[in-house]
């Protein structure tokens, strides 16, 4: 049976500047840089033939060199691996991209901007794809791949579904007609399950790190084997750190070192004995009766020295009489009479939201809610 062993991977947005989290945004660069390399390392001790990069492989082509020069590198290392790259829109194949400045391994193909197709005869497989040549890319219709005894494989990055997208807008209509046993998308940083459209089978890989807290879930990469009709990947996860946005009561807690204590216990029960080398949000609820020694600012600095970046957001509230609240002639009180009439009616779903809005707006009465929020 003609099969192909492939690594479908995208996004991994390598030089983006993280600013956001301070003073480690550099080493996180080359850690970022460093999944690449087992990305490559997988090809090798897996025995995979053909690896598909769906675009984004940099954040931009300003990348430096000390990132660039490493991922050719790797890529050659891997000469027994061949390598299939669709610039997308953040690497745009023009006149400053490293794929047109840089000499290229030889067991790497980089797509131009229009459909191209390349053939390999053992195993017998055929490759299409297109780069984004701009910030922004339309999309253009091609005729389908052949139906004969090659494995088909498509390579794209772009919007599937979003017809209205400046991101290469795919249709299920144009996947369904490709001919493609294996449509490989990058994009969409979230990964999808392997979904069937027609007789092509096709799936958004997801980054295989996450670089925010936007992108919580595990990342890896898709790996195993696609034949004519057929595809058997698994999910491979890559991620090094872990962005986690983990909501926290605190109502027990009498002073900051007692709210320290609380969010590690809950975040090693959580996530097990390396839970300190994630990257947390962590956003503190509750009503402590202490609620004044309890400090914000302690806390940061306290987990900062134990956790490998944590970033806090205070949501606890004062312990009040919502009741005898509602019934005070006043502009808060009326407010408090609304929203508890308006809880007493609600269904489960809308409760909670009911509730963090009533609260939300105690703290915006007592000047405590900032015009601008994370």
């Amino acid at each position: 049976m003609n099969q192909v062993r492939i690594l479908h991977t995208a996004d991994l947005h390598i030089g983006a500047e993280l600013s956001a989290i301070g003073n480690i945004g550099e080493s996180r660069q080359y850690e970022v840089l460093s999944v690449f390399k087992e990305i490559t390392q997988l090809c090798i001790t897996q025995g995979v033939e053909i690896c598909l990069i769906s675009g984004d492989l940099f954040d931009s082509n300003s990348a430096a060199k000390a990132f660039i020069k490493p991922v050719l590198q790797y890529i050659e290392e891997a000469s027994n691996t061949r390598f299939f790259y669709v610039a997308g829109n953040h690497d745009p194949l023009d006149a400053s991209s490293p794929f047109l400045s840089e000499k290229l391994p030889e067991n790497l193909t980089v797509f131009g901007g229009e459909y191209q197709t390349v053939e390999l005869s053992s195993p017998k497989v055929r490759i299409m794809g297109r780069s984004f040549t701009h910030s922004s890319m339309d999309f253009i219709e091609t005729s389908p791949m052949p139906d004969d005894d090659y494995i088909n494989l498509l390579l794209l990055h772009g919007d599937l579904g979003a017809v209205s997208s400046r991101y290469n807008p795919l249709s299920n209509n144009f996947i369904m007609t490709s001919g493609a046993d294996y449509v490989a998308l990058g994009h969409i940083h979230k990964r999808t399950e392997i979904q069937k459209i027609g007789k092509s089978y096709i799936s958004y890989c997801g980054c295989p790190e996450g670089q925010g807290f936007d992108e919580t879930d595990e990342k890896g990469v898709y790996l195993g084997t696609v034949s004519k009709g057929g595809c058997s990947l698994s999910f491979f996860s890559t991620s090094k750190r872990l962005h986690i946005i983990e909501k926290i009561d605190i109502s027990s807690a009498s002073s900051s070192d007692d709210a320290v204590k609380i969010i590690l216990d809950t975040l090693k029960e959580k996530y097990s004995d390396n839970y300190a080398e994630n990257l947390y949000k962590i956003i503190l609820t509750g009503s402590p009766n202490e609620i004044e020694a309890i400090k914000t600012a302690q806390l940061q600095f306290s987990l900062s020295s134990l956790l490998y970046f944590c970033k806090i957001k205070s949501e606890i509230t004062k312990k009040v009489d919502l009741l005898l609240l509602s019934k005070e002639p006043t502009l808060k009180g009326y407010f408090v009479k609304a929203m508890l009439e308006r809880l007493n009616s609600a269904d489960d779903d809308e409760k909670q939201k009911l509730t963090d809005a009533l609260y939300l707006g105690l703290s915006a009465f007592d000047s405590e809610v900032a015009y601008i929020e994370d």
